[in-house]
């Protein structure tokens, strides 16, 4: 007797999906979501705040269903990562959903106000030159920071305890101190001693000097997480401590450290936000003039989307790092 094709998917489908509980079955959650989704067409109410808690229930009581059925999918460990992740993605998007339609906010005036595309023109020239300078200082300061971070992460593992002394004090102290304070003493207090930076560079030794510490104890925890084994092989094979140190240590300490290294990187970039203080052009700088300029604060809110295209890929990549640094570890 031949089986018919429906026949063998519901007994293909029942083999491997039979044992869940009925809750977490395709076979339910299927017309679960189907009758979810004919009922929010019938009863979910106009556009426009709800006035009592009559005209509030049915929102709740969809919301809520949908809800159910996701946690069904996402808490069940045999289904797909994908469909996981839409299920996610469909409670996010049903929520702005929601509140789109029955918070009563008065989205025309939102537009206007933060997203009104004719009050940035001559405004893209700002954020050009902005990102340029933001740029440029995100990169003096993080290869300085880096190499002076270096240094004294190698002399802070040597556990001198007249360096330990010194370094200490210097790591703990601009840790901390907080950034937009020591970008205000160099710019405004150094002059009276005879240093006279401009604004880029006392916002670059700042960002230096703060960052430096830190890099520095991420390199030391890099440099001790290597066995002194290796070291003592390297020595015996008649390397002295600085190339031990430079072939042997630091090229598997750095692999250690990238992801802490990688994220303080990131949030370098982020922190030059706050020269601003000093009037640094920088992007913050620049956006913050077009908000005066346009008396709207469209630019200030299209400054973020433009930190958010500079930053995002510099996170993933930095998360790619991360994995790979792990897995490098674990071999």
């Amino acid at each position: 007797m031949q089986i018919s094709l429906l026949t063998r998917i519901k007994n293909k489908l029942h083999l491997r999906y039979g044992h869940l509980p009925w809750f977490r079955r395709y076979e339910f959650l299927i017309p679960a979501f189907a009758f979810t989704i004919i009922l929010s067409v019938l009863i979910l109410p106009d556009q426009g705040r709800p006035d009592s808690l009559i005209s509030l229930f049915p929102i709740l009581l969809v919301f809520t269903l949908f809800f159910a059925l996701v946690i069904c999918v996402i808490t069940d460990r045999e289904k797909p990562v994908l469909l996981k992740r839409m299920a996610s993605f469909l409670v996010i998007f049903l929520f702005f959903i929601f509140f789109y339609y029955y918070s009563g906010t008065q989205w025309e005036r939102v537009r206007f106000q933060f997203f009104n595309m004719e009050k940035l023109d001559g405004v893209w020239e700002l954020y050009f030159y902005g990102l340029l300078v933001t740029l440029r200082l995100s990169a003096v300061a993080a290869a300085a920071a880096m190499f002076l971070g270096l240094i004294l992460g190698i002399l802070r593992s040597l556990h001198n305890p007249v360096l330990e002394l010194f370094l200490s004090a210097y790591i703990d102290f601009f840790r901390a101190m907080p950034l937009i304070v020591n970008m205000v003493i160099v710019f405004y207090a150094l002059p009276f001693l005879g240093i006279n930076l401009n604004a880029f560079w006392s916002a670059a030794t700042s960002l230096i000097l703060m960052n430096s510490a830190y890099q520095a104890e991420i390199f030391r925890s890099g440099i001790e997480s290597i066995s002194k084994r290796q070291v003592e092989a390297a020595r015996s094979l008649g390397l002295r401590p600085m190339q031990a140190m430079r072939l042997v240590v630091l090229p598997q300490a750095v692999r250690v450290i990238i992801p802490p290294l990688s994220n303080n990187l990131v949030s370098l970039v982020k922190d030059t936000a706050v020269a601003y203080v000093i009037t640094v052009p920088e992007l913050l700088t620049k956006a913050r003039h077009a908000v005066v300029w346009k008396r709207n604060p469209t630019p200030l809110i299209f400054s973020m989307f433009i930190y958010l295209a500079t930053l995002l890929p510099l996170t993933k990549y930095t998360r790619y790092l991360e994995n790979r640094s792990k897995r490098w570890v674990k071999r």
